[in-house]
């Protein structure tokens, strides 16, 4: 699967951005071994464990901010020195004419770069209802998705087609709602509409930091801590600040609201709160893997927030990829396809 992956990205799509580490895969990929990736693109390993490697891809209605979203990747990755706009027509994966002039994604596109010592290989995606084809193929080459929400739009129209589709494939999902920045953004409804016109179980991992009306930065509930990002280079650099006691309580709450969704599903962290006797007790580590043990059966989908166009939670987001997304070992070999309970894909 591995080795298949590039010229999968390739025939989907002519015009993907290759470096030069993927055009020696290229030639190479019928003698590459299977659990190796070698590759030379700039600041990675000489040999990449196939459990480094994450395949997504980037879903979303059409204006969820899928193409700004993966150009701030490419820029935090330091694939780019420029950041992209859309509306400038200068983005990585939008270079089409008819995608420059209209603003919007026509035919999925492939991008590749290195993040904590991880390849992401990623498909930016269409998300107009016209190039619904585009996603489909684009998700029989990746191993698990990044569901994008307008913040002040909700689960929308296209959002419950990728996420049908996405079911089909039984991909992972992380969700990250985007736009948060916006005065109507409201991150408890797009909580509320996941769950309710998704019938998922969705699982914040995240709190919206508002100051005088703007979104200042994000509460990690893991971690318990505040992190804002230096407006000065768009966001390149950010930092962790104390929390508010208000702030403290509010994301000690949804801790624990977490690891009660989670004890009912992995039986570790349920055992490990029985044997501490309390929630308090129960160690950040075996909080986070059972999150990416539930994420990978497909029984929760991880919540993020951030806005990409002000530079806010995309780093974030990308250690989630790596953290509870699958590597290409570790999806099931198995799987339907052709929408019949009858006909399946042995991969």
């Amino acid at each position: 699967t591995v080795q298949l992956l590039p010229i999968m990205l390739l025939l989907l799509c002519n015009r993907s951005v290759v470096p030069r580490g993927i055009r020696r895969i290229l030639r190479t990929a019928a003698t590459a071994t299977p659990l190796r990736w070698n590759h030379t693109g700039p600041g990675a390993s000489e040999t990449l464990l196939e459990k480094n490697i994450r395949n997504i891809g980037i879903l979303a209605h059409i204006d969820g901010g899928k193409t700004t979203t993966t150009e701030r990747m490419l820029f935090y990755a330091g694939k780019t020195n420029v950041l992209g706009e859309v509306h400038h027509g200068n983005t990585v994966t939008d270079f089409l004419v008819q995608e420059r002039e209209r603003g919007i994604t026509i035919c999925s596109a492939a991008v590749s770069f290195d993040w904590r010592d991880h390849r992401v290989n990623l498909l930016d995606t269409p998300g107009h209802i016209d190039f619904t084809m585009e996603v489909e193929q684009s998700l029989a080459a990746v191993d698990g998705t990044v569901v994008i929400l307008d913040g002040s739009a909700g689960v929308e129209a296209q959002t419950v087609t990728v996420w049908s589709q996405a079911d089909r494939h039984r991909l992972p999902r992380l969700v990250f709602v985007n736009k948060m920045d916006k005065e109507s953004a409201d991150f408890e409804g797009c909580l509320e509409e996941l769950e309710k016109k998704l019938g998922v179980v969705a699982v914040p991992l995240q709190m919206p930091v508002i100051k005088e009306g703007k979104l200042a930065g994000v509460v990690d509930v893991l971690s318990g801590a505040q992190v804002v990002w230096d407006k000065q280079n768009h966001g390149r650099t950010y930092r962790a600040v104390p929390l508010l006691d208000q702030q403290l309580m509010e994301a000690q709450d949804k801790l624990y609201q977490i690891i009660d969704v989670l004890s009912g599903l992995d039986d570790g962290l349920a055992q490990a709160i029985i044997e501490s006797d309390s929630m308090d007790n129960v160690k950040p580590e075996l909080v986070a893997s059972a999150i990416r043990a539930c994420t990978l059966k497909q029984q929760i989908v991880p919540v993020f927030l951030g806005s990409a166009y002000k530079n806010i939670g995309v780093q974030l987001l990308m250690d989630a990829v790596l953290k509870y997304l699958p590597a290409p070992n570790e999806r099931n070999e198995i799987y339907n396809c052709f929408g019949s309970d009858f006909v399946g894909k042995i991969s």
